[in-house]
């Protein structure tokens, strides 16, 4: 009769689970990959249109290695509280220290529904390439950077693609001394990726919209083998100024000159401040038919108020307290309005295989250098490098004060979870295992911060059966069925 008794509630504890894996499966945030000439849901296969800002709180030109915007998890909650305001569903951010513990900013942006594009740079010596003399920065130090980054963001579903290089080609010194240098790197990254990481993350360029190289750049960029080619390209475009139209602004001329473009592409910054206060009114264009069959959406620069006066959000170097600016009611307006719901996408167009003979104002040259990372690139960092991955969230509101835009404190500062996220003891990607060890066992992964129990000795009783069936059920929705049903068979026929 306990055998009896113990299946009837396998059942209905199955019945629960299959439920709960139905509900939790619509709400997972999927990873992106790219397709033709857009990112889609590589779950649903639905095409994601990029609606968020760049995000920097300091300025990237005064990153230190020490702590950056994904560290400090209060400080998320603040911003990612906003970010939800704003209605986004990316941000991108220029210098992040990779030995750093991103995990559970990373896992409260996901929750949020909030995707990352990072690039690999910072302005510190050795963590960047130098644009006019880059071969006498493109060593194996900088590479072990751009790699442990990687490393470090790899494990996340949430991060979109990473970035090679911001602006390197932005006057004719740099076009003449650079462009095969940036493309090497590119090599560099899709080659360690291929390697050693289980997810092929794309790899991009986010390029200063100077006319003489908007087209040939470009084009540079995208031909050539598939290893030596970006997946995705940024454009910073800051043309649109004040009230303007689709033509008057020059938008026009953009999507004619990308028309072709095989790959996805997207405003990596937008937002002209030479008409102050901004209103953003390109925003209803760049959501439109018009914009959407050669781009992508875009990234307004920027969240926080520095020099430049670009800002969103003022934050105090006192109390660490955010207040919205003029500009973030505005961009939250009229990001609020936008539907990408039925948007006009364009036919895949073959990315070119081969690269041309030359290329107008810039060296095309397509011989590129060899690695310096030759090593690290085929057997990947240190076995024990730890991998980003997802972990309980702990801080959902923030200790810090937020303001509105008139100044009122608000009081509710909770960031509101949309998405599910899987909560394991190894990140989301596995790493290969270059120790040659015996990796995890297994077994359950850890649920919701409860350790998996070790079942040598004895076998449990039977209430500690039912208590361990009680909190697996808990927990199915964070470590899933598949897992949760295993673990049951082994409870209940033990």
């Amino acid at each position: 009769m306990r055998f009896f008794a113990t299946a009837s509630a396998f059942a209905a504890i199955a019945a629960t689970l299959l439920f709960a894996s139905a509900s939790t499966a619509a709400t997972t945030l999927n990873t992106l990959e790219v397709k033709g000439k857009y990112f889609v849901d590589s779950v649903t296969g639905d095409t994601f249109w990029i609606k968020g800002v760049d995000y920097q709180p300091g300025g990237a030109a005064n990153f230190q290695d020490g702590s950056d915007p994904l560290s400090d998890p209060d400080t998320c909650a603040r911003d990612i509280f906003l970010f939800e305001q704003l209605g986004l569903n990316t941000i991108r951010i220029y210098s992040v220290d990779p030995t750093l513990d991103h995990d559970e900013c990373m896992s409260l942006l996901a929750s949020a529904g909030i995707y990352l594009i990072l690039d690999v740079n910072t302005g510190i010596y050795g963590q960047n390439l130098n644009r006019d003399e880059p071969w006498t920065t493109y060593t194996e130090e900088y590479m072990t950077h751009v790699f442990e980054v990687i490393e470090a963001f790899a494990g996340y579903n949430n991060t979109l693609g990473f970035f090679a290089g911001n602006e390197v080609i932005n006057d004719n010194n740099s076009a003449e001394a650079s462009p095969n240098y940036v493309k090497a790197v590119v090599r560099d990254m899709k080659n360690y990726i291929t390697n050693n990481i289980k997810r092929q993350i794309p790899v991009g360029y986010s390029a200063a919209d100077v006319l003489d190289f908007r087209v040939p750049l470009a084009a540079y960029f995208e031909c050539g083998p598939e290893e030596e080619a970006v997946d995705f390209y940024g454009v910073n475009s800051y043309q649109w100024c004040g009230d303007q139209t689709f033509n008057s602004s020059g938008y026009n001329s953009l999507v004619q000159d990308y028309a072709n473009y095989s790959l996805p592409l997207f405003l990596s910054e937008f937002g002209c401040i030479q008409v102050l206060p901004r209103t953003f009114q390109e925003v209803g264009t760049i959501f439109s038919d018009q914009f959407s069959v050669v781009f992508s959406g875009g990234l307004v620069y920027e969240y926080s108020q520095e020099s430049s006066n670009y800002g969103l959000v003022n934050i105090s170097s006192s109390d660490n307290s955010a207040q919205e600016r003029h500009d973030f009611v505005a961009l939250s307006s009229e990001y609020a309005t936008v539907t990408t719901t039925g948007l006009a996408t364009a036919s895949a167009t073959p990315r070119p295989t081969t690269c041309a003979t030359s290329y107008e104002f810039i060296n095309g040259n397509t011989t590129l250098p060899d690695t310096p990372a030759a090593t690290l690139i085929a057997n990947g960092l240190n076995s024990t490098y730890n991998r980003g991955k997802f972990v309980d969230i702990t801080v959902q509101s923030t200790n810090y004060t937020i303001y509105d835009y008139n100044g009122n404190a608000i009081s509710d500062k909770t960031v509101n979870e949309k998405y599910s996220i899987t909560v394991s003891s190894a990140s989301a990607i596995d790493q290969t295992d270059k120790s040659n060890s015996s990796a995890a066992s297994s077994g359950s992964p850890s649920s919701g911060g409860s350790g998996g129990a070790t079942t040598t000795g004895s076998s449990p009783s039977s209430t500690s059966k039912s208590a361990a069936i009680s909190n697996l059920v808990r927990g199915s929705e964070k470590i899933g069925a598949t897992a949760v049903f295993a673990v049951i068979l082994g409870l209940v026929f033990a």
